[in-house]
């Protein structure tokens, strides 16, 4: 009986899916000195489920795959792919109104009257870790909450960095989800949405479809669930049913297993 493991944290999806699928032998993490550094110069902490996904995988050539990862600079430099807070965006954009004359909406004038210090007391501040692959949103974790061990995620819903809107309960459902994505953008799984074909696969491959519907243990973990069997390299993703979506299951196989 091959071993069988249900509702796989974010680490170990992408621990097991790069050396398969990615383009490194292993997903490397980003050093604890550099991380520390980048906490120091940026005077904050990390919020626990972020910054250990960052040491156990943040070199991963999956977390580039579709949409990038924004990675830790240990000067806490902004922009250029590295973590950034939404406000120093907004500085970016009102240095540039002001370099050519210009004057924003009122919204924002109302913004830049104060200090950037200030700017708070108006509008919330998003550090940003995560980034469509067009530009299109920013998945950010508000400023005060980084202080939570795996806080909401929010992104800014109106191609604006003055609108937000909630994207995931928790740090670790957002990477779930990413990555999942991002898995997929790199291989095609078999994806079966007929309640009777999900029950006789599952059957057949011997995966037990009461562990398989669990959630996981974070705020927002009922969106999938999953079972990766470790001896034939194979990650069944069940998505329960929902409004507009039957239920499915999709299942990724190593082509070396296939």
């Amino acid at each position: 009986m091959s071993e069988k493991r249900y509702q796989i944290s974010p680490i170990e999806l992408v621990q097991w899916a790069e050396p398969l699928f990615g383009e490194e032998e292993a997903a490397n993490g980003f050093s604890e000195d550099l991380v520390s550094a980048y906490e120091a110069s940026a005077g904050i902490r990390l919020p626990a489920a972020l910054r250990d996904y960052y040491l156990a995988c943040g070199k991963a050539s999956l977390n580039d795959t579709l949409h990038p990862m924004r990675v830790p600079d240990k000067d806490a430099r902004p922009f250029g792919g590295r973590l950034t807070f939404s406000h120093d965006y907004i500085e970016d954009a009102m240095l540039d109104y002001r370099r050519h004359n210009e004057t924003g909406n009122e919204e924002q004038e109302r913004l830049w009257a104060l200090p950037k210090e200030r700017w708070s007391e108006r509008q919330d501040n998003y550090l940003l870790f995560w980034c469509e692959n067009q530009g299109c949103w920013y998945a950010g974790i508000k400023a005060e909450d980084l202080a939570q061990p795996n806080p909401a995620v929010y992104f800014n819903d109106q191609d604006t960095m003055y609108h937000w809107a909630p994207f995931a309960d928790s740090v670790q459902s957002f990477l779930l989800s990413i990555s999942l994505e991002n898995l997929e953008e790199t291989t095609s799984p078999d994806e079966i949405d007929d309640p009777a074909g999900i029950q006789k696969l599952l059957a057949e491959d011997g995966v037990d479809f009461q562990r398989l519907q669990e959630p996981y243990p974070f705020p927002g973990g009922r969106f999938c669930h999953t079972c990766l069997d470790t001896e034939t390299n194979t990650l069944y993703v069940y998505g329960e049913e929902a409004e507009g979506r039957p239920a499915y299951l999709k299942v990724f196989k190593s082509e070396d297993e296939e």
